[in-house]
């Protein structure tokens, strides 16, 4: 599949992710984990879709896919089966660091966890 057909996938993956999260919040944009995480879910999905459309960084794809892995999996009531979902449908439409799934797996974890202590820092 080309770069095109990527990007149509992948933005067609976080539209579906933005419907979910309106669905779920109302339509509201509030400061609740679990609405931060649908809508911060749906602009990383988003900002997969851009890097594969303009052949950008692959570590800002993998940054963003590893978000969505901290909302699948490190957040109450885990694991979210829809995210994980998202995140694995986004995996094989995004540039490789390095050429590397290993590597962008390794970028992904290792951000999940970030996220998971930041937010526990700041909260």
């Amino acid at each position: 599949m080309g770069r095109v057909g990527r990007s149509i996938v992948a933005g067609f993956d976080a539209m579906v992710m933005a419907g979910a999260a309106f669905v779920e919040t109302g339509g509201r944009f509030a400061l609740a984990p679990a609405e931060l995480i649908l809508w911060g879910s749906a602009l990383a999905a988003a900002i997969c879709a851009i890097v594969v459309y303009l052949v950008g960084s692959a570590l800002v794809a993998w940054l963003a896919i590893g978000y969505i892995l901290f909302g699948a999996l490190l957040t109450v009531g885990s694991p979210h089966w829809p995210l994980l979902a998202l995140a694995a449908a986004l995996m094989p439409l995004v540039p490789r660091p390095r050429g590397s799934v290993a590597l962008g797996l390794g970028v992904a974890a290792v951000t999940a966890i970030g996220v998971r202590y930041a937010i526990a820092a700041v909260l």
